[in-house]
């Protein structure tokens, strides 16, 4: 079970990862049982374990969550003063990243509150050529339940 504490550093990192590479990674499983990993820029943590992407430009990663719900979304941090920091002091002062476990609801009609509040997210980046032509259309979204949060280890480096 997630607690809030958990949930809230979800969120905090999640939405630092997508600040600083412009996208988390889903893993989906494939028809032949092998492993999918999809960049999604539009994932959007909201209440305690659910969050929500936009399901936009990923045709295998729509077909294999219609097959099999199950994904694992990987978040992470990569500021270069978070690293730069952590190479020098020999340790991270946040974690760098997470995993979510959960599925992947059916697609579904956005609304209006989830295209402004992706619009937020991105920001002036929405006003360039290439924004307006991926975010204009955000028509369809999925619902994501995480069922549970792993951090990140990487050895002595990870609190």
């Amino acid at each position: 079970m997630i607690n809030e504490r958990e949930w809230t550093q979800a969120r905090l990192v999640t939405r630092r990862a997508v600040r600083s590479c412009l996208h988390c990674s889903i893993a989906s499983v494939n028809a032949d049982g092998s492993a999918h990993v999809t960049p999604i820029g539009s994932l959007l943590l909201g209440s305690l374990g659910r969050g929500i992407y936009f399901d936009v430009f990923n045709a295998r990663l729509s077909a294999n969550v219609d097959r099999c719900p199950d994904v694992t979304i990987l978040a992470v941090d990569s500021g270069p003063m978070l690293w730069s920091r952590a190479l020098m002091r020999g340790r991270f002062s946040r974690p760098p990243g997470i995993r979510l476990v959960g599925a992947v609801g059916p697609q579904r009609s956005s609304s209006p509150d989830e295209i402004a509040r992706f619009h937020r997210t991105v920001g002036p980046l929405l006003r360039t050529k290439g924004g307006a032509a991926a975010w204009a259309s955000l028509t369809r979204v999925r619902d994501v339940r995480v069922d549970r949060i792993e951090t990140i280890r990487m050895g002595s480096l990870t609190p």
